[in-house]
């Protein structure tokens, strides 16, 4: 049996694009064993190339990221049928189809997980693996998000949002609401960011311009929900597409009152197994019953969010237990593979039955009808006959 072409897509024009290298090269070493891997890495640039080369972990970590001109570049060609094509690096630019069966999108944030990759791969008619555009677009979106899992009844904590133009014209009557509907501590989030990146939490109104500010630089709508004192943050990942399984839950250790990017990537214990060398305890420390509750709010958040393939989604319980939705991890770093391994679920495991439900997906999607009988085209075109031979249309063209 021939092994399926897999583009492992990675990088992109993300604040956590550092993060997604780390995540590829995991995936690419669990997949190389059954699949053929193409690494298709995007610069921050937003250039796509593609070589034998990326491969190496050691050429993004050698003190500065790959040079494009090193490599093959990679573009999409809408013909009859799209594909990828790459033109190589020679100076006669040799052109050549990229054979892909399924893509492995791996970009954290944004440009990657917040619908936009997964756009132009359903224009390509492309099997991948995860959330499609839907699911991404409101997973990253926390202002979305948490309006949908209200809707539905799951657990979220009190918040407000605005623009970032509406914080520079009206910015003392947002502070004015905020003091009256929330009470400090706050945390001030953009609304689409990932890894904790742009995130702040605030105690006071001194601090609370800095953190709008800062996470202004990251989005142009910001969140501002309500903190949880002695909370503690409890993650569940979830995986399939119709029939669901929850992984076991784990407590990740902050070093300060919430888990930072350096808690998440800096501060590790093993730093050859990126994301999973963060430190965390597997299982949580927590009851059975509190554990199945964390693990059915996962599932019903994973399916109100219309996910598939795998995702972690993130508590936080306060010190009476009452447990919110947090946010949802739609491309979580390292798959979450950690938490599968103690499913019994090797990270090569994983990867292939992200892999099978990639084209299970789009078996079925492929099984919905895409056009609708009708004489419209008909009739407006007898209506525009009309009113042009009645002087009331003087031009029909586009």
């Amino acid at each position: 049996m021939s092994k399926h072409n897999v583009a492992l897509i990675f990088g992109g024009r993300s604040p956590e694009h550092e993060v997604s290298i780390v995540t590829a090269h995991q995936v690419c070493a669990a997949l190389e064993e059954n699949y053929h891997v193409i690494p298709i890495y995007v610069t921050k640039e937003g250039e796509w190339l593609t070589g034998e080369g990326l491969r190496d972990l050691s050429v993004f970590t050698d003190g500065s990221l790959p040079r494009s001109s090193d490599f093959d570049k990679v573009t999409v060609e809408f013909d009859a049928v799209p594909k990828f094509v790459v033109y190589t690096k020679q100076w006669f630019r040799k052109k050549m189809e990229l054979p892909v069966d399924v893509v492995f999108p791996s970009i954290h944030g944004a440009h990657g997980e917040d619908g936009t990759l997964q756009g132009l791969l359903e224009l390509m008619h492309l099997p991948y693996v995860g959330a499609g555009v839907g699911g991404s677009a409101v997973g990253m979106d926390k202002i979305m998000m948490k309006a949908i899992l209200n809707e539905n009844k799951l657990p979220i904590l009190p918040y407000l949002w605005w623009t970032q133009y509406q914080w520079e014209t009206l910015g003392p009557d947002i502070i004015k609401k905020v003091e009256a509907m929330l009470s400090y501590p706050l945390f001030v989030k953009p609304a689409m960011s990932g890894s904790s990146i742009g995130v702040s939490s605030v105690k006071s109104r001194v601090e609370l311009l800095p953190a709008v500010e800062l996470a202004g630089q990251y989005c142009r709508r910001i969140l501002i929900e309500q903190g949880v004192e002695e909370a503690r943050e409890i993650n569940c990942s979830v995986m399939g597409s119709h029939e669901l399984t929850p992984s076991v839950c784990e407590q990740p250790v902050a070093q300060s009152n919430f888990l930072s990017f350096e808690d998440k990537y800096i501060h590790q214990e093993a730093e050859s197994s990126g994301m999973a060398g963060a430190e965390r305890k597997i299982p949580a420390p927590i009851s059975e019953k509190l554990t199945l509750h964390i693990q059915e709010l996962a599932t019903r958040s994973f399916q109100v969010l219309d996910c598939a393939g795998v995702a972690r989604i993130d508590f936080l319980v306060d010190a009476s237990e009452h447990v919110y939705v947090n946010e949802i991890n739609t491309i979580p770093g390292s798959f979450s593979f950690y938490l599968w391994e103690q499913e019994g679920i090797e990270f090569p495991q994983l990867v292939s039955r992200l892999i099978d439900l990639a084209f299970s997906v789009h078996q079925e999607k492929k099984g919905l009808t895409y056009s609708y009988a009708t004489n419209l085209l008909s009739q407006a075109g007898a209506s525009f006959a009309k009113l042009k031979q009645d002087g009331k249309l003087q031009n029909t063209a586009f």
